[in-house]
């Protein structure tokens, strides 16, 4: 039986039975689990190992990839931009980047990039991932690249695109170069262990190695498969090199409790420990419904600004629970109604068939939803 560190409120004491019944089945090799309520801390838990020969386990500092679940810190730093009244979602993001309109771009809007419903799902052409992490590059790609179709009539994950639009738009914005920002208005301020990159053998001691999927889902859509086909390097996961890139939507690095903590800007209303990130005005809208269709690579997903919500196809651990997740199985999750936030980091990478179905996120989030039903 696997020994399981940390604290647990007895209140959450389901979430504690499920991450260990997680490990008892052998689901996970390693990982964290971290919860916090109106941005305090109820859960903070570890266990495992963090390297293949299981020969040094998870700690309290261990940090891993957590793919897309890094999405959420560039969801934040937009909706910020809106509540200063800098950037209006609606206006053509050439409004901002007029570079952008190239290739018949000049109406898409940050709200369809936010929805995946763009018309950019890919750069249109095969990329490495040295590519992707060079900002200037990508972002003359995504200046050239054409429309796969138009804005607004499809529904697909904009996985590789996402970060690098919305990234490019904070900074246009802002005047901020996006990973400064990010560190100064959200990351840096909250003291979360979070990272877009771990370049050095000392940065990197930290972070632990990853068991790839095993199997990976046939995709039926010939758009998601030819959207992830692009990357030519996709399989590049924990190698030196690969934590030594950063990309905005997907090279996330952190720990659970970094995830939770930040998930707590949305879920306990925009303020954490005193300081203000959102107003509640831009958080209600960004968990109200702006999408519901069948996503190419997902199928149906109902969407927030950027957000999953909860539906009856995908359904959350709570109806007014919003979150996001990673390849691999990271998420985060963050209830507006009872200032839940939730957040997973595990090493072992679990590919469901469809966004949703992997099994520890299952049971997580029937345990989430038991002990928030308990709150209520």
């Amino acid at each position: 039986m696997v020994e399981v560190h940390g604290f647990c409120d007895a209140r959450f004491a389901a979430l504690e039975e499920a991450f260990r019944a997680n490990f008892d089945e052998g689901l996970d090799r390693g990982a964290a689990l971290a919860v916090a309520l109106h941005g305090e801390p109820v859960v903070d838990l570890w266990a495992g190992w963090r390297d293949h020969e299981l020969q040094q386990p998870w700690a309290a500092d261990t940090i891993v990839r957590v793919f897309s679940t890094t999405k959420i810190v560039v969801i934040i730093p937009i909706l910020m931009l809106v509540d200063r009244g800098m950037l209006d979602l609606d206006a053509p993001i050439a409004t901002y980047w007029p570079e952008f309109a190239n290739n018949g771009k000049g109406a898409v809007t940050a709200r369809q990039v936010l929805v995946h419903r763009a018309g950019l799902p890919g750069f249109g052409r095969p990329v490495t991932n040295d590519e992707i992490a060079d900002w200037a590059y990508a972002t003359t790609m995504l200046e050239s690249a054409p429309l796969w179709y138009e804005p607004g009539t499809v529904s697909c994950y904009h996985f590789s695109t996402f970060g690098q639009i919305l990234g490019e738009v904070v900074q246009r914005v802002s005047g901020v170069p996006f990973y400064d920002f990010v560190h100064r208005e959200l990351t840096g301020p909250l003291d979360v262990d979070f990272h877009f990159a771990r370049r050095s053998p000392a940065d990197r001691s930290r972070v632990s190695a990853l068991w790839p999927p095993e199997e990976m889902p046939v995709l039926e859509s010939a758009i998601a498969s030819a959207a992830l086909a692009e990357q030519t390097t996709f399989g590049d996961f924990s190698s030196a090199q690969s934590l030594g890139r950063a990309a905005p939507g997907g090279t996330g690095i952190c720990d659970a409790r970094g995830l939770a903590r930040i998930g707590a800007v949305v879920a306990a209303g925009g303020e954490v420990d005193g300081r203000r990130y959102l107003s509640r005005a831009v958080i209600d809208e960004a968990v109200r419904e702006h999408s519901f269709a069948v996503d190419e690579l997902f199928g149906t997903c109902r969407y927030g600004l950027g957000l999953g919500l909860h539906s009856d196809e995908y359904p959350a651990p709570t109806p007014t629970t919003a979150h996001w997740g990673g390849l691999g199985g990271a998420f985060v999750t963050m209830d507006v109604a009872t200032g839940v936030s939730c957040g997973f980091a595990p090493n072992r990478m679990i590919v469901g068939d469809s966004h949703g179905s992997e099994p520890r996120q299952q049971r997580l989030w029937a345990a989430l939803g038991e002990v928030s039903a308990q709150l209520g």
